[in-house]
């Protein structure tokens, strides 16, 4: 019975994973057009996180640096005490940034008519689906 079990599991984990997501051109459009918005808007963020950094006193290099120190518990030189602050400082507003991030670009996704899910599914199966990938790529041009 334990086999008949585990042989079910593995013919339904297989015809799930082989069987490809069917999205209408019209859904696809939408996605296009919210992966744009959302694409302009990280790199905004990407440009307000080294401003982060730097309104914390570190240089993105710098921040690398003590990052990579806190992080090796077998690191010879240790970060100073004004350096573990600026660190923390720099990441309380990486992390204040990230949550804004996230809340922008949702709404950005559901402006564009799409529900977060179907977003993230899109974006999962044109990693997999190359034809979809292709599709998308076209209509993000």
């Amino acid at each position: 019975m334990r086999n008949l079990i585990i042989i079910a599991f593995i013919s339904l984990s297989t015809i799930s994973w082989s069987q490809k997501e069917n999205f209408s051109a019209q859904t696809l459009e939408k996605f296009a057009n919210a992966y744009k918005e959302v694409r302009n808007e990280n790199m905004t963020f990407q440009l307000n996180m080294v401003s982060a950094i730097e309104d914390a006193g570190l240089t993105n290099d710098e921040f690398t640096d003590i990052h990579e120190l806190i992080n090796n518990p077998n690191a010879e030189k240790k970060p100073t005490t004004a350096q573990k602050r600026q660190y923390n400082l720099a990441l309380k507003n990486i992390q204040n940034l990230k949550k804004d991030i996230q809340e922008s670009m949702e709404r950005l996704i559901e402006k564009n008519g799409l529900k977060l899910e179907t977003y993230q599914a899109i974006a999962k199966a044109s990693q997999s689906d190359k034809a979809l990938n292709e599709k998308i790529q076209k209509l993000i041009k």
